[in-house]
């Protein structure tokens, strides 16, 4: 008691010294009830400050000062539906020793034309080789990458890749992770890196197509920072002639500097250098590869290193979807799991909509680009081989995510909060510690003398 009375007539909260004096009960009674009504509205704001600062940290404001913004131009994914006989011939013979004499020549060559043809969405088509003994020793992969040889990328910017539509090529920066070869080490290109954008460009991307013989061409236009999917890319359809122009919209997040301090609760999304499962790809040149945010951060990745994006993400909840279905990997996901054989592809293809169209729980990047087709034009000139050509229509305003309520706001509200209903302040505190410590000290020093000295009252 003796201990409260002093800390209640030297402390600098307010109300505290009416208790101690000596006043009428009422009076007591009153300022005990203030103080009791003070301490619940200041915990009570605080904890709502506190709240806040935890999950509502970050807001997106509206940026217009566009003639100072960079841009990468989209990338692209080409596919064909080329197919080189010589190698469909070849790989009759080598694996199992057919001709074109052969009885079963039709039943082989009809199965490697299904594997060339295979999709995300058709694998259904394997239902005749289910129970083929002689067809679940072979590598899917390598069936589909050799049917496609040579491996030659229409243009330097563009790498061979393996996707959820069979054997392409893209431009995408993440062609690594999406390597056809078993053997990651047998990839030797060197994609050559396009020039940026700025808002006042005129900022294009061709695709002429050089397989003149193919009869139809798939391109998918998506950003250049992440791996194409068939289910989140602008699809065009190319014939043997035709010409196609499309003018395409950009819209755009980014992030400020302080976003990437917070942890990702706070700022509720993600890096482009955070870990995701199922992808850790270590190429040939080991090499380091930067992500540049357009609000000018940089990060980067080690291709040793695991690596986040919107696509990777989706695609890595279908590999979990797809083993636990099925108990293996379609081939079109070459991450060096089992990868399906005919009877697991038929399995996948029968289970389409639980596992391709599984629900994702995927945080958004903290800093994103994504197109939106404004104007499609398309024409047929006989003599000319087909070609698409995209123009990009830049924004004058695009959303930054910035943080609004940091640890210096927090102190700020928190000290206000104390300051309104008891007056106090940072000291206050220290007085609470400083007289507890204090009270203990003379206890401790009184009981020590007392045992030294029994006769000492």
């Amino acid at each position: 008691m003796d201990l409260l009375r002093t800390f209640a007539n030297e402390s600098s909260i307010h109300g505290l010294a009416h208790l101690v004096r000596n006043q009428h009960w009422l009076e007591k009674a009153f300022w005990l009830a203030m103080l009791v009504f003070s301490v619940v509205c200041s915990v009570s704001i605080c904890n709502m400050h506190w709240e806040r600062f935890q999950n509502n940290a970050t807001v997106l404001n509206v940026e217009t000062d566009y003639l100072s913004w960079q841009f990468r131009p989209p990338a692209a994914t080409v596919c064909s539906d080329h197919v080189n006989e010589e190698n469909l011939n070849q790989l009759l013979q080598r694996h199992w020793n057919v001709d074109s004499n052969h009885s079963s020549y039709e039943d082989y060559r009809q199965f490697l034309l299904t594997v060339t043809r295979a999709r995300y969405d058709n694998l259904k088509t394997f239902e005749p080789f289910v129970n083929d003994t002689r067809l679940a020793s072979v590598s899917v992969i390598d069936l589909a990458r050799e049917l496609k040889s040579p491996l030659t990328p229409p243009w330097k910017t563009f790498a061979p890749v393996l996707t959820e539509v069979g054997v392409c090529y893209s431009s995408t920066m993440l062609y690594d992770f999406q390597s056809p070869y078993s053997n990651r080490s047998q990839a030797n290109y060197t994609k050559v890196r396009p020039a940026d954008c700025y808002t006042l460009d005129v900022c294009r991307t061709m695709v002429a197509m050089s397989h003149v013989d193919s009869i139809r061409n798939d391109v998918y236009i998506h950003i250049e920072q992440d791996i194409m999917t068939a289910d989140s890319s602008i699809h065009y359809v190319l014939g043997q002639h035709d010409i196609i122009s499309s003018s395409l919209s950009v819209e755009q997040v980014v992030a400020s500097k302080a976003l990437v301090q917070l942890s990702r609760r706070r700022r509720k999304c993600r890096l482009p250098s955070e870990r995701l499962l199922h992808f850790n790809v270590k190429p040939h040149n080991h090499a380091r590869k930067n992500i540049h945010f357009s609000s000018g951060v940089l990060f980067s990745i080690s291709w040793c290193a695991k690596v986040y994006t919107i696509n990777l993400c989706r695609v890595s909840c279908r590999i979990d979807a797809a083993l636990e279905l099925c108990g293996c990997v379609p081939f079109f996901y070459n991450i060096g799991k089992t990868s399906c054989p005919p009877a697991g592809l038929y399995c996948l293809g029968v289970h389409f909509r639980a596992w391709y169209k599984t629900n994702c729980t995927c945080q958004p990047l903290c800093e994103s680009v994504s197109f939106k087709q404004v104007l499609v034009k398309k024409t047929v000139l006989e003599q000319a081989n087909s070609k698409l050509e995209t123009q990009i229509i830049y924004p004058r305003m695009r959303m930054k995510r910035d943080v609004l309520f940091d640890i210096s706001n927090l102190i700020v509200s928190l000290g206000g909060a104390a300051a309104l209903f008891l007056g106090c302040s940072f000291i206050s505190f220290v007085e609470v510690i400083f007289f507890v410590l204090e009270y203990v000290t003379k206890k401790v020093y009184h009981h020590y003398h007392r045992e030294r000295d029994p006769g000492q009252s």
